[in-house]
């Protein structure tokens, strides 16, 4: 979900349907939200169109669902909900941050990622799978795991939600306002030493 554009990785996603289908699992991949305004503003729905026609030359044109609208956060959350696991097939492998992948972790869903920065620290001790960049195969295996080994997707929904308590906005606020505390009360200490020294040269 989010805004759409290229660099997502969608095209992947959809090879990976194709990959599932001809192992006999079915799937549905819901790509929800708008595309980019910038990306809309210089090329129209060319990049939502090509991953069209891509499900449609590759047979999956039923399995692959376009949302095409922003999304208010009870509408994405309904469809999240409905969700059996969360994907993220990125192409850039240098990607410090995603909001995307925040928002799936905290849903104690299962989530399988490629390997950008971002993903590595987060998933990369089992709580999600991570996949190679422009490896439809590897989606399509770890989609697989996910969707018909139970134990497996338990697993990375128990860490997952083990974590996410942490990433919730009130989680941080806290965590801001002790390390805020820390730092004054830090502050005020050596100031006060620094005082004490001075009154002790005086003295001196």
């Amino acid at each position: 979900w989010g805004l759409l554009g290229r660099g997502k990785g969608i095209e992947w996603g959809i090879d990976a349907m194709r990959m599932l289908q001809d192992d006999g699992i079915s799937a549905r991949y819901v790509i929800a939200g708008q595309t980019h305004p910038k990306v809309k503003s210089s090329e129209g729905e060319a990049y939502r169109e090509s991953l069209r026609n891509r499900a449609t030359a590759l047979g999956v044109a039923d399995k692959v669902e376009f949302i095409d609208s922003y999304l208010d956060s009870h509408s994405l959350a309904s469809v999240i909900k409905e969700a059996t696991v969360l994907m993220l097939p990125y192409d850039s492998r240098d990607q410090v941050t995603s909001g995307v992948l925040i928002e799936a972790m905290v849903t104690g869903k299962p989530v399988i990622s490629t390997r950008f920065p971002h993903a590595v620290e987060l998933l990369g001790d089992g709580t999600g799978e991570l996949v190679d960049q422009a490896d439809a195969s590897g989606l399509a295996q770890a989609l697989a795991r996910v969707l018909t080994d139970e134990a497996h997707a338990e697993s990375m929904r128990t860490l997952a939600q083990g974590k996410a308590e942490r990433f919730l906005w009130p989680s941080v606020a806290r965590d801001y306002l002790l390390l805020s505390e820390a730092l004054v009360s830090d502050s005020g200490l050596r100031m006060s030493q620094r005082l004490v020294g001075v009154a002790e040269l005086a003295v001196s």
